[in-house]
């Protein structure tokens, strides 16, 4: 599974109908789990970041499909982190260990 962290803006439209932020989340945690996209976490946090959700999809392409999912509600703006267990760094460390040293 391919994991992303997408930090979100709120732009004006969010700001109007934040009372529907919430129910729209959940509508599209619904929507990726029949795409076998999984919602992991939705967080409103403090600072230069309004929000975070954690996605995890089985490759790249329904991992944009979820990050446009979130831009199209007209709510945020996205920022996407794919990020890397650390079992996939220590993979990645040996084989730069192995061929590029």
């Amino acid at each position: 599974m391919e994991t992303y962290v997408i930090l979100m803006e709120m732009t004006q439209k969010g700001m109007d109908e934040i009372h529907k932020i919430p129910d729209t989340v959940d509508e599209l945690e619904e929507k990726f789990a029949k795409k076998n996209v999984k919602l992991n976490g939705f967080y409103k946090v403090m600072g230069e970041t309004d929000y975070v959700a954690i996605v995890e999809s089985k490759d790249d392409i329904d991992g944009l499909a979820a990050v446009a999912a979130f831009g199209k509600t007209g709510y945020f703006d996205t920022l996407t982190l794919k990020a890397y267990t650390m079992d996939e760094m220590k993979k990645a460390v040996g084989i730069y260990a192995e061929n590029f040293k």
